[in-house]
């Protein structure tokens, strides 16, 4: 320990004077010095106490606290020497050695918990101690409220604390009371921990933070039942802080700390937490999102593991949407992509994803517009939903919209006990019926003649028909069935049902 911090320690209890600090040193030792026991040569790590300063000789300690005054010819000789008052010499003695086996033990804590993260063992056991012996619990979070580590057990009697921490993340109404301490200014204190109370939790809690590079990662909070927290818990919270700061964050700089907070809660809104909670880890963490935004997840046709999505797919994906950041989620690699006040990804960057799709095996799905990123996970699961459904429907190409899978993404909702093909229009089995018993395609030719918008032209270079063989079914299938293709009504009909039947004909769901 520094003499300078001894002294210090010793300055706010005791009277302290005629403090000299030439050569601040780090001190490992206390000794006592009176007439029988000065020796000849003193050593330079070691604080010196003497009662009467008289009884020094010609050479004299370098470091010295001495009762009383002392004479001139022997001050003149002090290098790191401060007076104290005589009725205070025991208890200086006293709180010199108390400070200093304090020093000890902290040391001796840091160097125990240094040796646990490179054992792998991370720091929740040394979490766990501290909290057994302070009667407390102690809890570390990055800025969003995401909970890195904390003590075991959990001696929280909200039930609310306890079900979140053991989720993974801090209550919503702690976290508010977190973001409303960071907006007013002054409000909250330095780097030094602190005491505070949550009045919407109705609790006290001694919190410091976790700064690396001025740059505010997260906090440590330990949690009691009373708002008296003893001179060791403050000292504790700090070590923490320094360690997790020397060991956890020593390689990270700005970006990789803001990848963390991003990565972190886009994974925990896919994995489940609720839109409340989502909303304020990105208030709290000031994190900025696009005004409008679509989804986009890319998976590989034949996966090869992570390392192969993050080398090469990942890093290009960035760069063709112009994204700092992505997440691999369930094979996949997802972005949330700009797409401004048209709501639509531009063209340049479809076909620059559709190249690197074709040439790479890849799928992609892309979901709808939306503007609140706490909706995260429901436009991600649309995204997934387009790729799922593009290959159950095998419809060609790489790149797909949900918008065009949304009805089939209801029809798959339903339960699969329900009878679909009772909501199709009854010219469905007519016809099927009848081409069965006649030998006709009047079926085949319906469906293509309304999946392609009741196009004739199309339908007959599909179907390979001439114009006037074309017209021969229509007519025929008016006098079987006597519905009517002007009728916009029939069409609504027979283009829902004809989705249907695609539908079960791709998911083998007749019965």
């Amino acid at each position: 320990m520094l003499l300078n911090e001894i002294l210090e320690k010793l300055a706010a209890k005791l009277n302290t004077k005629k403090l000299i600090i030439r050569y601040n040193t780090q001190i490992f030792e206390l000794k006592e010095l009176t007439t029988e026991t000065t020796p000849e040569k003193y050593e330079n790590d070691v604080l010196y106490f003497v009662h009467d300063a008289s009884c020094l000789g010609t050479v004299v300690p370098q470091n010295l606290v001495y009762a009383g005054d002392a004479p001139d010819e022997i001050r003149r000789l002090f290098v790191n020497s401060v007076q104290i008052d005589t009725v205070d010499y025991e208890s200086a003695v006293n709180l010199a050695g108390y400070v200093l086996n304090k020093a000890y033990r902290m040391q001796a804590l840091y160097s125990s918990m240094l040796q646990m993260i490179f054992d792998g063992k991370g720091i929740s056991g040394i979490l766990s101690d501290i909290a057994d012996r302070a009667e407390s619990s102690i809890i570390v979070i990055d800025l969003s409220g995401k909970v890195l580590a904390h003590s075991a057990p959990l001696r929280l009697e909200n039930q609310l604390w306890m079900q979140c921490v053991k989720q993974g993340y801090c209550p919503t109404e702690f976290m508010e009371h977190i973001r409303k301490l960071r907006q007013e200014k002054g409000k909250q204190p330095g780097s030094d921990p602190y005491v505070c109370f949550c009045e919407e939790m109705q609790l006290f809690y001694l919190c410091s933070k976790i700064i690396r590079d001025d740059t505010l990662f997260g906090y440590i909070f330990m949690i009691q039942r009373g708002s008296e927290f003893g001179e060791d818990c403050y000292e504790t919270l700090s070590l923490v802080s320094r360690t997790l700061t020397e060991t956890t964050l020593k390689n990270q700089d700005k970006i990789s700390l803001h990848s963390h907070l991003y990565g972190g809660i886009l994974t925990d809104m896919l994995n489940g937490i609720t839109e409340k909670q989502a909303t304020t880890r990105i208030q709290v963490s000031k994190l900025v999102f696009p005004s409008f935004m679509r989804v986009l997840t890319v998976k590989p046709l034949y996966y090869h593991g992570e390392v192969s999505l993050t080398a090469s797919i990942q890093s290009q994906l960035e760069t063709i949407f112009q994204v700092e950041q992505s997440i691999i989620y369930q094979k996949s690699v997802v972005l949330i992509i700009d797409v401004q006040k048209c709501r639509e990804i531009p063209q340049n960057q479809l076909e620059q994803l559709r190249t690197l799709c074709e040439k790479n095996y890849l799928l992609a799905g892309i979901s709808n517009s939306f503007s609140n990123p706490a909706k995260f996970q429901e436009y991600y699961m649309q995204a997934e939903k387009a790729s799922i459904l593009s290959q159950r429907m095998e419809t060609d190409g790489s790149v797909h919209n949900y918008v065009d899978y949304a009805f089939f993404d209801m029809l798959d909702a339903l339960p699969e006990e329900l009878r679909l093909m009772f909501f199709c229009h009854p010219v469905l089995p007519l016809l099927r019926d009848y081409d069965q018993c006649k030998g006709t395609k009047l079926y085949e030719t319906l469906r293509t003649y309304t999946l392609t918008g009741f196009n004739q032209n199309k339908t007959a270079e599909i179907r390979f028909l001439h114009r006037h063989s074309l017209n021969y079914r229509r007519q025929k299938i008016v006098e079987l069935s006597g519905i009517d293709f002007e009728n916009p009504q029939t069409k609504f009909l027979l283009s829902y049902s004809f989705a249907i039947d695609l539908f079960l004909e791709k998911n083998t769901l007749y019965s």
